[in-house]
């Protein structure tokens, strides 16, 4: 399945709609191997335009099946040095409608992250689905033989479809293990709180708001304690991103 693809250096974007990327996941969800979706915003650029943490990261997101545009901001950097994503598909959005229009009673589905209470909730949501739930501690990405032994469980489940929804990087740490693991089948993608937009425990932002390229704000908002100090970091990265993309498009 040819797609666009825009290149800016430090990731490639599949310039795709909303519709054709849930279309793309299903397909990848049957095909004989396994694959990862990737949604940066300006937080993962933030660490890949890192010479530290790009080591580490780069591989990750080189290797994704999928990577799509979750952030207006990111898409105006982009436009800025004549990179243009036309689609913008926040991962929220695709989650949303992969379950809404995507996922079939025959297809296997697990949740890695959130709460049981959370998990209970979309299934009730869901009662069609077939939809499997772990949650692994905090800090498991630091712990070799937890984390040795949930990439065993997620292998021997072989889901059709595994929601990775435990923040960034650590679900496309993850979501990269799995597919150096061997995994011969299904689709992870990196979800982050969309679980959480689907069940109602966090809103998303008025359409109004989105429309404005404002949603960060209204999240911000809801979780100051939490998002303050990430949105600021951000912000401060912006002229490092620009400057490693430059550099990049020049090399």
């Amino acid at each position: 399945m040819p797609q666009p693809k825009v290149s800016t250096g430090l990731v490639n974007f599949d310039d795709l709609s909303l519709i054709e990327s849930a279309n793309k996941v299903q397909w990848l969800s049957g095909q004989p191997y396994f694959s990862y979706v990737v949604t940066p915003n300006i937080d993962h650029l933030s660490r890949l335009s890192s010479n530290k943490s790009s080591q580490i990261l780069q591989p990750i997101y080189d290797n994704a099946a999928l990577t799509l545009c979750d952030s207006r901001i990111l898409a105006k950097l982009l436009a800025l040095i004549n990179k243009p994503v036309e689609n913008v598909v926040p991962g929220s959005d695709l989650t949303q409608t992969l379950f809404n229009q995507n996922l079939k009673s025959i297809n296997t589905i697990l949740v890695i992250g959130c709460e049981s209470e959370e998990i209970k909730s979309l299934k009730s949501y869901y009662p069609m689905l077939n939809i499997l739930h772990i949650n692994p501690s905090m800090g498991f990405i630091n712990k070799s033989d937890e984390l040795d032994a949930l990439v065993g469980e997620i292998k021997e489940i072989a889901a059709d479809y595994v929601f990775l929804a435990v923040g960034s990087p650590r679900q496309e740490i993850l979501a990269y293990r799995l597919q150096q693991s061997g995994m011969k089948k299904g689709v992870a993608l990196c979800i982050g709180a969309s679980i959480n937009f689907i069940v109602g425990v966090e809103s998303r932002a008025p359409l109004w708001i989105q429309f404005l390229h404002m949603e960060w704000f209204y999240r911000m908002l809801q979780d100051p304690k939490r998002l303050v100090l990430r949105y600021s970091s951000n912000a401060c990265s912006i002229p490092k991103i620009l400057y490693a993309l430059m550099q990049k498009k020049s090399g």
